[in-house]
């Protein structure tokens, strides 16, 4: 799943707009966290939020977790995943 994880700090166009890779860097990751088997990353439909606020301590639905990041970002420098199933290369 590694890449570029640009997107993830680049939220909002120049009007204040999400953009569209925002958007659908979002929902890529929603589809890869929650598509993890082991309860340590996944448990009970949950996942830990990355948001700026929750910093992977709090454990939310899918809908929470994409309101989180809209609303406030993803929390600063979290390029490997590794709350949520991905190893670093």
């Amino acid at each position: 799943m590694m890449g570029d994880r640009g997107w993830m700090y680049h939220r909002l166009d120049d009007n204040g707009c999400y953009t569209d890779e925002f958007k659908i860097g979002v929902e890529s990751f929603l589809d890869y966290a929650f598509s993890q088997s082991n309860p340590e990353f996944c448990c009970r439909n949950q996942i830990k939020c990355l948001c700026s606020t929750c910093m992977n301590q709090e454990w939310h639905r899918r809908v929470t977790v994409q309101c989180h990041l809209t609303k406030w970002g993803f929390m600063n420098e979290y390029i490997v995943w590794l709350a949520h199933g991905e190893h670093p290369l």
